[in-house]
């Protein structure tokens, strides 16, 4: 929803009039609103069911049903697709009182420190080089079995730990399932109740899954320490290097993993990089006039996050094109190296070209059909503290 929008919404807590709406509008936007305006609103809001008094039990498992199932359609494809396994609920409910005190600050702290000085940035940061040097070494077949079980069994307790986090703080937690991204395939929990949550508990329900991978190298530090070499010495060696490098990356606010979602969480916003997006297309489009909607803070957050990603992105591409140049004229030569990149910029930018003007061609599907009946004289969400934490204030 636009600024607008929001502005209306989070005043229609059933104490104020239209009367009282329209003025405290005109108060901000320097604009009356019609009685179209307010046809379209309600009937937006009546559609989506969210008007107290005036809701349809049948029409709101329609939207879920159908909300569900297109979320469904986009994830599936040959590069992306889910495959829901169990509904953890219950077993969830049966865990969490025996793991209660894993959320106190007395635990989280402790151990959050421990993974870092042990592990994370204790012995890898010790010992990187000797780590890095066994990766080009062969492994046998059951060491590389192992490690790949080891690393499926971690990654499932990760996203356990956002399941059980959001259990915690009393979301719903539905699914359990394997998630398949071109060419991962890894586990996945899907807790998309963390958006009744405050940004703070939204924030820990990302990190949950970061703070357990983190903890879980610690055995593997000590198996490091204090083991003997042999093959469990290498395994740890292993899980230990690409564990943290793992744990780093998911930290990444430039990337859709834990660390992008954890700071859109902490401003308080749905998706971060697409209001970005829609941010600066409205400044390219109307200059800063397009863009007085926003709060001081969304400017800002959106401006730094902009530039900083084209900073990370512009570096990230800058050392794979040196690489892959540097790659191609030690098994060619630099003329063909220079050819090779070339045809493969002028074919990358014909495909975002295609997808460009194929997503614009795209028909707009027609506005919501207002309701028959009249709006209430006193306009109420039916979940005032859902629509406090809609990100609704940008565009």
């Amino acid at each position: 929803m636009g600024p607008r929008e929001h502005f209306l919404m989070s005043r229609m807590d059933g104490t104020r009039s239209l009367e009282d709406l329209a003025g405290e509008y005109a108060s901000a936007y320097q604009r009356r609103l019609g009685p179209e305006n307010w046809q379209q609103l309600f009937g937006m809001l009546h559609k989506r069911q969210l008007l107290h008094g005036a809701t349809d039990p049948a029409a709101l498992a329609a939207l879920t049903s159908s909300a569900a199932e297109g979320a469904a359609k986009t994830r599936r494809g040959p590069l992306s697709a889910r495959m829901p396994l169990f509904d953890p609920q219950r077993l969830f409910d049966r865990v969490l009182p025996w793991l209660a005190p894993v959320f106190s600050w007395w635990f989280v702290l402790p151990a959050l420190a421990l993974a870092l000085a042990l592990a994370v940035l204790g012995y890898v940061g010790w010992q990187l080089p000797d780590l890095a040097a066994g990766i080009g070494g062969g492994r046998p077949l059951a060491a590389i079995l192992i490690a790949v079980a080891v690393t499926w069994v971690i990654i499932f307790l990760h996203e356990c730990a956002h399941g059980l986090t959001c259990r915690y703080f009393g979301g719903r937690v539905t699914e359990i399932g394997v998630m398949w991204r071109f060419p991962l395939l890894a586990p996945y929990c899907k807790v998309d109740d963390v958006v009744l949550f405050t940004p703070r508990r939204r924030v820990a329900t990302a990190f949950a899954g970061v703070f357990v991978s983190m903890l879980a190298l610690v055995p593997f530090a000590a198996i490091r320490l204090w083991g003997s070499p042999g093959m469990l010495y290498d395994l740890a060696g292993t899980m230990l290097l690409f564990g943290t490098a793992t744990a780093v990356l998911n930290l990444v606010p430039f990337l859709r993993l834990d660390g992008y979602h954890m700071l859109s969480h902490a401003l308080n916003l749905a998706d971060l990089r697409t209001d970005t997006y829609r941010f600066y297309g409205r400044l390219v489009r109307q200059g800063p006039r397009g863009v007085t909607d926003y709060r001081t803070r969304d400017r800002v957050a959106f401006t730094v996050y902009g530039l900083a990603s084209v900073l990370f992105i512009g570096t990230v591409l800058t050392f794979l094109i040196r690489y892959w140049y540097t790659s191609l004229a030690t098994w060619l030569s630099p003329t063909w190296a220079v050819v090779i990149l070339t045809a493969e910029a002028i074919l990358l930018a014909a495909i975002i070209t295609h997808l460009t003007r194929r997503r614009r061609s795209t028909p707009t599907p027609p506005p919501d059909t207002p309701p028959a009946r009249p709006p209430r004289p006193r306009p109420a969400l039916l979940f005032p503290p859902i629509m406090h934490f809609l990100p609704g204030h940008n565009a």
